[in-house]
């Protein structure tokens, strides 16, 4: 039997850098522990995506946050999971991060920079947001 997983990622940019956090546990994929993701989460029943954002990116990183506008969604499908993912582009007006237990440390870093860090199972398919910055980040 197939997962379905919906999910929102947050691309959030301060002063043309973009947050990324290190992963300290993950129920669906204990591989992606230790890797770099960007902030976001699972959808709740009863939620919309632009809901969950502001609530899993207050939660994971305690900043308030303005949404820019949302991306194209990203769909991923395997033999075990068919995930959708609700993609937003955010602006914060502060670098000081409170992380949650969730995620170890963060970095601030330019979308060239994002496909040097070895991201979690699935974050590549982020890149062509990072690789394509006029046409996604402007």
């Amino acid at each position: 039997m197939i997962t379905k997983l919906r999910l929102v990622k947050a691309l959030v940019r301060h002063n043309g850098k973009y947050l990324l956090l290190k992963k300290s546990r993950d129920k669906y994929f204990p591989e992606n522990v230790g890797k770099w993701e960007c902030s976001g989460g699972l959808i709740e029943k009863g939620e919309t995506s632009r809901q969950t954002i502001l609530r899993e990116v207050r939660k994971e990183t305690g900043l308030e946050i303005k949404v820019i506008k949302k991306l194209p969604t990203l769909r991923q499908t395997d033999k075990f999971y068919d995930s959708r993912c609700d993609v937003y582009l955010i602006d914060v007006n502060s670098e000081d991060i409170k992380l949650s237990d969730e995620h170890t440390e963060y970095q601030w870093l330019r979308a060239d920079e994002v496909r040097n860090v070895q991201l979690v199972l699935y974050a590549s398919l982020l890149l062509e947001f990072f690789n394509n910055p006029k046409k996604y980040l402007e």
